[in-house]
């Protein structure tokens, strides 16, 4: 074979050089929009997945057509606000916190301790989804991610209920 000279590799060391390539073209980018982008805000808010397992399919999709119109407003030189976040309460994560107790140590099991069980649930698949979504190169500000199980979250939102109850606006009655 007669090849030209390059000073391409022969090989292309994916393993090795695609974390600096995820690195630039995600979190780099992300953080250069924020300070160079002097168009208008676009906010795209996250409807967030829930924290009780690995992610499918329908997570991919979901992700990737946000990233889609993020990447598409950095291009058009707006500023993006995507800020991704997590449902860390109800039935799915306490399902998946009960999954390997038996009949009788549900009965035993203290409500406090099915709480802390779905809160550790929470928390480690916030870490696996968080990584898998860097993974597949969603940019986002990761770094400032919302939970619905942190304190201030909870007390953010007890405190739109109360204004909706002073209001009115929540009320007992039939249909």
């Amino acid at each position: 074979l007669n090849l030209p000279s390059t000073s391409f590799p022969m090989r292309a060391d994916a393993a090795k050089r695609e974390p600096a390539l995820q690195e630039h073209i995600t979190a780099s980018l992300y953080k250069w929009q924020e300070a160079n982008n002097k168009g208008d805000l676009f906010v795209l808010h996250d409807g967030p997945p829930y924290a009780n397992g690995s992610l499918h399919i329908g997570h991919f999709l979901n992700k990737v057509m946000k990233d889609i119109i993020v990447r598409y407003n950095v291009m058009k030189g707006r500023k993006v606000s995507f800020i991704p976040g997590w449902d860390c309460h109800g039935l799915p994560i306490e399902l998946k916190a009960l999954e390997k107790l038996s009949q009788a140590e549900r009965k035993a099991l203290h409500p406090l301790e099915l709480r802390q069980r779905a809160r550790n649930i929470a928390e480690a698949a916030i870490a696996d989804q968080r990584a898998s979504f860097q993974r597949w190169g969603v940019m986002a500000d990761w770094d400032n991610a919302y939970l619905t199980m942190d304190p201030a979250y909870e007390a953010a939102q007890l405190r739109v209920f109360a204004e909706m109850l002073e209001r009115g606006n929540i009320f007992r009655g039939l249909r």
